[in-house]
């Protein structure tokens, strides 16, 4: 009634030259366009479900399996720290509840700290710690970076208690591990330290030291900083410190990319998927080249970059070749993706003397 009265009935009535209908024809059919695919993220398999509800079955959410590791503790009400919880003894993880046992005596410890892309990695470390026989513990604050000395953003407000959470848990794992353990730390580091975002625009993550927001050059600078004194201090504790090179992520949530894919007749679904080759190496070598900074140096520090195993000339692939799929949405690896990435992450350990060669899945 109301588009009856307002809209039909005025144009019926003083039609509109030809060129201006063109104009505003347009407009709504890219209006329409831009808003489902909007929608299609926030309310992806409910609003907007294209050829299917969605194409990541809930085994693939790593974030659907509690416990994250059979037969343990391991799940986000025992690893995870409330994302508005400040730090402290109360709120921290109890890692006696959040571990993998070793499966083997003297094995030593694999520390996993992070954000949800340290969540993402459980299924790669349950399959190398079955290889090694190293005890598994982890804990992690949605979005956090682990810098003690940076303020990010979350939710358009400063983070602070994502500052005390790293500052808190590099302090217990100076305190907690021994000589020959292990300490992986993973991030949403395109994110947190990248010039630009997946679509080539220019990064606007708010970062701030104290009351300074810092460019992103300068947050790397800080976050350098940080990270080579954390090494140290673990050096001198005999204990390595292994940082990974953020995934590269997916311009869209595999049910949006999917459907428009098909409904573009894409055999291959994977062009409307992924950045340009271009942008996603440049975010890769942006994180990349920070860490081997860090690193550069230092004996017990290495660099993890898993970019090669999940990138096809260069573009992002989220799924192989007999449909697997690699992530859960655009930028968090699916049960596949991380299991996908243990023999790799094996092998590397391996080269790098952190355990002893010849451990086999």
């Amino acid at each position: 009634l109301l588009a009856f009265r307002f809209i039909e009935r005025p144009v019926r009535s003083h039609p509109l030259p030809g060129g201006v209908q063109t104009v505003l024809a347009l407009a709504a059919v890219g209006g329409s366009w831009a808003g489902i695919d909007a929608l299609a993220h926030p309310y992806r398999g409910q609003l907007f479900l294209g050829s299917s509800s969605d194409p990541v079955p809930r085994h693939e959410k790593i974030s659907e399996h509690e416990p994250v590791i059979p037969d343990t503790a391991m799940t986000t009400r025992n690893c995870a720290v409330v994302t508005e919880a400040p730090y402290n003894a109360t709120t921290r993880a109890d890692y006696d509840a959040c571990q993998k046992p070793p499966g083997r005596p003297g094995s030593g410890e694999i520390f996993l700290l992070g954000d949800s892309h340290a969540h993402h990695l459980i299924p790669m470390l349950d399959a190398v710690t079955d290889a090694t026989g190293q005890r598994l513990t982890m804990t992690f604050k949605s979005s956090c970076l682990i810098s003690p000395d940076l303020t990010i953003s979350f939710d358009g407000k400063p983070y602070e208690p994502c500052r005390q959470f790293s500052e808190g848990e590099m302090e217990r794992a100076l305190r907690r591990l021994q000589a020959g353990d292990i300490v992986v730390i993973s991030t949403w580091l395109n994110r947190q330290l990248g010039d630009i975002e997946n679509n080539g625009e220019a990064a606007d993550f708010p970062v701030h030291d104290g009351w300074e927001r810092l460019t992103p050059k300068q947050v790397r600078q800080s976050y350098f900083n940080s990270m080579r004194r954390f090494a140290s201090q673990l050096a001198e504790r005999g204990i390595a410190l292994v940082l990974v090179v953020d995934v590269p992520e997916l311009l869209r949530d595999p049910v949006v990319c999917e459907a428009w894919a098909s409904l573009q007749s894409d055999a291959g679904r994977g062009t409307i998927c992924a950045p340009p080759a271009d942008i996603t190496a440049r975010m890769q070598t942006t994180v990349k080249d920070t860490l081997l900074a860090i690193a550069d140096g230092m004996d017990n520090v290495r660099v993890f970059d898993p970019t090669a195993l999940l990138t096809d000339q260069g573009r992002t692939r989220h799924r192989l070749a007999d449909g697997t799929l690699l992530y859960s949405d655009w930028h968090h690896l699916s049960w596949s993706g991380s299991r996908m990435l243990a023999e790799p992450f094996l092998a590397f350990l391996q080269d790098a003397g952190l355990v002893r060669p010849g451990a086999k899945g």
